[in-house]
């Protein structure tokens, strides 16, 4: 085949594919304009999770037509103190046709702008075909309403992941109607205030545990066993009989697929985030790629590290040990101080709270609280209680980023 004879093959091809692409978007915007004018007559289940750790909460929705192939609205919403996320996904049948992704997150700042991301996606035959993105930043106070803001038409081969994105988000929908539809179809309330046991080969769900866009969380269980086995309490929670048990493990997990992405340090041997007096507390940040996982028992931290989620592959990366960090800055700061003039700092326990991974324009940050004491001690001023924030800086040889102490803000006086 002569060059020019193979020009206009490809060019041909193009025009068929491109006129295909047309037709699909157009089946598209009718089924969507369908389910929008008339989702809310058809039969609706959901279940929502409210006040849960870290203040998140969530709602995912599931509308069902009765025509064939029935047609679907799926909605999955979740909210924190940083923000919101809102996906809506819309089928014909088992065919993902658009998905509607929406965040909006606002930095730990005061008067700080609220940034607004939104991506509609259109997918024909297992396949993107279309993506358009819209982002604005709307002051302190004002509607975050993006009606004004023009779309960006960004060509399918630019997309990252594009080839994966139906699947990832077809799988996601699909678990959010197998949750909501199994809690209808146990007659629970439509719209329940606690939170659920999730569970999955080898692992159970640690509650309160999501990421911001609820797709990862933590779990637990016992090495060789497909279910741990426990304490069960009234709402259906397990808690380990030893929370010391041999071969206890805490994972990071895909709740869209049920995989398990990697272990962590983590040694927390509940559903609840509480259990005895034992805590498991997780911060996660707005782009739900890094968190910190803290477990405690009644007097100190036993362990809290650092972790990144590849956004390629989502392979975890190994842990940085925030605990021992937290200690070298913490009695570095009250070096020459009047606390270690009185007490020997091998007298005080250390525990780490309330943490928020934070991302100041580029720049990403660990806000963790840190308290010391010593256990049963009446003596005046045997306690000390710090902020401090940690920097992620990048490697400069192309290594593992970091993390370095960058501020303490202390409150022990």
């Amino acid at each position: 085949m002569n060059q020019a004879l193979l020009l206009a093959v490809l060019a041909l091809t193009a025009s068929f594919l491109h006129a295909q692409d047309k037709a699909a978007l157009k089946r598209i915007s009718s089924v969507f304009e369908t389910v929008e004018e008339n989702y809310k007559y058809w039969p609706h289940h959901s279940i929502t999770g409210e006040n849960l750790e870290g203040g998140y909460a969530f709602e995912h929705h599931v509308w069902q037509s009765n025509d064939e192939p029935p047609l679907y609205r799926v909605e999955s919403l979740s909210f924190d103190d940083h923000g919101q996320a809102k996906k809506q996904f819309f089928f014909k049948g088992s065919q993902l046709l658009f998905v509607l992704d929406r965040s909006e997150m606002t930095p730990m700042q005061e008067k700080a702008a609220t940034s607004v991301v939104e991506k509609r996606l259109y997918f024909a035959e297992g396949s993107l075909i279309r993506m358009l993105e819209k982002a604005g930043k709307f002051p302190e106070g004002k509607p975050t309403d993006t009606t004004s803001l023009k779309n960006k038409d960004t060509p399918v081969e630019e997309v990252l992941g594009a080839g994966e994105l139906y699947g990832e988000l077809e799988r996601e929908a699909q678990a959010i109607m197998v949750k909501v539809n199994k809690i209808s179809s146990d007659d629970a309330p439509a719209a329940p205030t606690t939170e659920l046991s999730i569970f999955g080969d080898g692992w159970r769900l640690i509650r309160g545990s999501q990421s911001r866009n609820g797709q990862y969380a933590l779990a637990w269980g016992i090495q060789g066993k497909s279910m741990p086995e426990g304490e069960t309490d009234a709402d259906g929670a397990i808690s380990a009989n030893d929370p010391e048990a041999e071969g206890l493990t805490n994972y990071v997990i895909n709740l869209s697929t049920g995989v398990i992405l990697g272990k962590t340090n983590g040694i927390h041997a509940s559903d609840k985030s509480t259990s005895g007096h034992y805590t498991q507390e997780v911060g996660w940040s707005s782009a739900n790629n890094y968190f910190v996982q803290i477990c405690s028992g009644k007097w100190a931290t036993f362990s809290a590290s650092f972790y990144e989620i590849s956004p390629v592959d989502e392979a975890l990366s190994e842990p940085i040990d925030i605990l021992e960090m937290a200690k070298k800055a913490a009695f570095s700061n009250l070096e020459g101080g009047d606390i270690l003039k009185k007490f020997d700092k091998d007298d005080f326990t250390t525990t780490l709270h309330d943490v928020k991974i934070a991302q100041r324009g580029s720049k990403t940050f660990v806000v963790v609280e840190v308290a010391g004491q010593i256990p049963k001690s009446e003596e005046e001023g045997a306690y000390f209680n710090l902020t401090l924030t940690f920097q992620l800086m990048p490697d400069e040889n192309g290594g593992r980023s970091q993390l370095q102490w960058t501020g303490t803000e202390s409150h022990y006086d």
